[in-house]
């Protein structure tokens, strides 16, 4: 299974009993909350559609953000996303409480005047969350996997050498079969080879090109220079 970062992650499974659990619960919370949150914006002067989106605003913010630290790794990103699922989640719990304790009828000024100001706050919130959490993922998938340990190579990079990305590590038994070739065979081959690497090529894409290791080059290399 893949995730949002071109990864793989470890599929956790539950059984139906405990997914219906989770989701009637959770369902039946986010109702609970629904109600006294819109009723809450109704007392505080919003209009019956008003009142009615309201509480999606403060709740919906909790499920944007608890996915988005889900799903990112630890960094700016979710830092932020914990602050917001937290801001989010004393929000919903104030305003929970607010209609419980507060008398019948219209509410103070100062909490009408909170309930008003949450949904370009949220909408503020909500624009940063889904361009911080577009910035990491990009960076997750621009980032290089970490190389092998590969010795370095001083040979200037050519465009054929560049085009190879993967390189299979060398098999013992191809150092033992590159010396049982016949002696003409070979000698055209360490031929080839003087000739790419005079042509800036570097070992990997020599050894690709002629059918021998890296390492099988850098020695008939050094074989010659030596000779």
């Amino acid at each position: 299974m893949s995730d949002d970062r071109g990864g793989t992650v470890n599929t956790i499974r539950v059984t139906r009993t405990d997914a219906a659990l989770i989701y009637g619960l959770g369902a039946a919370a986010l109702a609970l909350s629904y109600t006294a949150l819109a009723d809450l914006a109704a007392r505080a002067g919003l209009g019956q559609w008003q009142s009615a989106v309201w509480p999606l605003v403060v709740d919906g913010l909790i499920v944007a953000a608890t996915r988005t630290v889900v799903t990112l790794d630890d960094g700016p990103a979710r830092r932020y996303a914990w602050t917001l699922l937290w801001s989010a989640v004393t929000v919903s719990i104030a305003g929970n409480a607010a209609h419980l304790l507060l008398p019948p009828g219209p509410v103070h000024p100062g909490v009408a005047t909170v309930v008003a100001v949450v949904p370009p706050v949220a909408a503020l919130a909500l624009t940063h969350l889904a361009i911080v959490r577009a910035r990491a993922l990009a960076r997750i998938r621009v980032e290089p996997e970490p190389e092998a340990d590969v010795a370095a190579d001083d040979a200037p990079a050519s465009p054929a050498s560049a085009q190879l990305t993967v390189v299979a590590a060398p098999e013992p038994a191809e150092e033992e079969r590159s010396d049982d070739a016949p002696v003409d065979e070979r000698d055209a081959l360490r031929h080839r080879v003087r000739q790419l690497h005079a042509e800036g090529w570097s070992n990997y894409a020599i050894g690709a090109e002629v059918g021998r290791s890296e390492a099988t080059v850098r020695r008939w290399l050094a074989a010659s220079v030596a000779s």
